[in-house]
C-alpha cells in the first residue's frame, strides 16, 4: 500500500500512523471506502477506540464528498482548457497561413504541419485522460498554452519548435 494514502488517512482525526497502515491493509484506503464500511466494519480493525468510530465514519464522508466534488469541478475546467487549446491549434493553419505565406510551401511547411498534427494527437489523448489525471493533465495543459501563446508573435522557424515544446508537454500528462 502507498504511504501517500496512509498519509491522507491521517487527516481523520482520531487516526495516527498505525492505524492509517492497519486501514489501508484492510482495504479501507479512501475515504469513502471507510464511510462505505460502517460502524460494524471499523469495529473489525485492531486497535480502533469504538467510541471514534462514529466521529471517524462523519469525517471520512465529509472528505469523500468534497473530493469528488473537487475533483469534478477540475475536470470540467480542464476539459474546458483542453477545448479552447485544441480550438488556438486547430486556428493556427490559417494564421500561420497569414503571417507566413511563403514558407509553408516548403519542407519547412510541411514540419510545421506534421508538428501541428502531433500536437492534436497528444491533446486528444490528454482529454481521454483527464478524469485519471488530473494534476498532471492540469500542469500539462498550463504549458502547452504557455507554449502557444509565445508563438502568437514568433518566427517562421521557431513556431515549429515551439510547436513540438507544446506537443511535449501534452505528452508528459500521459507518458
Amino acid at each position: 500500500m502507498s504511504g501517500k494514502r496512509e498519509k491522507e488517512l491521517q487527516k481523520l482525526k482520531g487516526v495516527g500512523e498505525v492505524l492509517s497502515a492497519r486501514l489501508a491493509a484492510a482495504g479501507l484506503d479512501t475515504f469513502a471506502k471507510i464511510a462505505a464500511a460502517g460502524t460494524a466494519g471499523l469495529a473489525q480493525i485492531r486497535g480502533i477506540n469504538p467510541r471514534s468510530i462514529p466521529s471517524i465514519i462523519s469525517q471520512a464522508e465529509a472528505l469523500a464528498g468534497t473530493a469528488d466534488g473537487d475533483r469534478r469541478e477540475k475536470v470540467e475546467e480542464l476539459k474546458k482548457s483542453a477545448a479552447l487549446l485544441k480550438k488556438r491549434l486547430q486556428d493556427m493553419p490559417l494564421q500561420l497561413k497569414e503571417r507566413f505565406q511563403a514558407e509553408l510551401t516548403g519542407k519547412a511547411g510541411r514540419k510545421v504541419e506534421k508538428e501541428l498534427f502531433k500536437a492534436l494527437a497528444s491533446l486528444e489523448k490528454v482529454e481521454q485522460k483527464l478524469g485519471k489525471r488530473v494534476k498532471k493533465a492540469g500542469k500539462g495543459l498550463v504549458r502547452a498554452e504557455k507554449r502557444l501563446l509565445e508563438l502568437t508573435d514568433a518566427r517562421f522557424k521557431d513556431v515549429g519548435r515551439g510547436l513540438k515544446k507544446a506537443r511535449k508537454s501534452l505528452r508528459k500528462v500521459f507518458a
